[in-house]
């Protein structure tokens, strides 16, 4: 598996379920952003009963070594009560262009991500934030069907399946990108749940535009860079006061000692 593409080992696992049977994988890209420009990307991988009751060894096979090496997270393989299994690939960053970056890695020359960006512009307390790309999946089932991936989900007789028979990806896999971004939406091509932006990534080669833009009020910082100020004065004003006052206190005293 290359390391700039940990995606396409999750989707692998449908590939050797679309030979085997009818299964199904679905696949979840999270994007969460932080105030400051930090977050998490990560990639959840569910795959059904049916795909551990025909290949029980499908997901302990794939190999992430690589996306490891390359500052990835992975977890252990998860056995949940349905039956099925999933598995999260993870990546923090700390600023939008190494977001935007991670992003990048997760499509190769087919999809499913098309120049996915995150930018953020204004000042820090008063900032607009953007996500913009394309989703889209072209070459249908064989644009994960190279031979690197073939490998990892064991060659013959996946390899041979998948060229012989006429399956479409789409019918074993689902992937959708959710993203949380700091402020109140403004505008979005995607479905907007309480703040969180949701996208359906199309199998059928179609495209589907990404986009959404917040604004982001810090209205706390906001007002203490308006009043910071005034309480700076204040208290110096204070600090002359009580200078004062004790100058006064300690002159009284020293009269009446006289």
């Amino acid at each position: 598996m290359s390391s700039r593409s940990p995606l396409r080992a999750l989707v692998a696992i449908a590939l050797g379920c679309l030979a085997l049977s009818a299964c199904r994988v679905d696949t979840v890209v999270s994007l969460n952003v932080e105030p400051d420009g930090s977050g998490v990307l990560a990639v959840v991988a569910t795959a059904d009963a049916e795909v551990m009751a025909s290949a029980p060894n499908l997901v302990n096979d794939l190999n992430f070594e690589d996306a490891k090496a390359a500052g990835w997270k992975v977890s252990d393989v998860e056995m949940l009560d349905t039956g099925g299994a999933q598995v999260r690939v993870s990546h923090s960053f700390t600023t939008p262009e190494e977001a935007t970056q991670l992003m990048g890695q997760l499509s190769g020359e087919f999809g499913p991500f098309k120049e996915l960006s995150l930018t953020r512009s204004g000042k820090e307390t008063d900032s607009t934030w953007a996500l913009a790309g394309t989703a889209q999946i072209t070459g249908g089932l064989q644009a994960f069907a190279d031979g690197e991936l073939l490998n990892i989900i064991g060659g013959a007789p996946y390899e041979a399946a998948v060229r012989e028979q006429n399956l479409d990806i789409g019918q074993a896999a689902s992937m959708a990108l959710k993203v949380r971004l700091p402020g109140v939406i403004e505008s979005t091509t995607g479905v907007d749940d309480a703040g969180l932006i949701q996208w359906t990534v199309p199998f059928d080669g179609s495209s589907q535009q990404i986009a959404a833009t917040t604004q982001n009020t810090a209205v706390g910082a906001t007002i203490a860079r308006i009043f910071s100020p005034v309480l700076f004065w204040l208290f110096i004003g204070w600090l002359v006061v009580m200078a004062g006052f004790s100058g006064f206190v300690a002159f009284s005293r020293l009269r009446k000692r006289k």
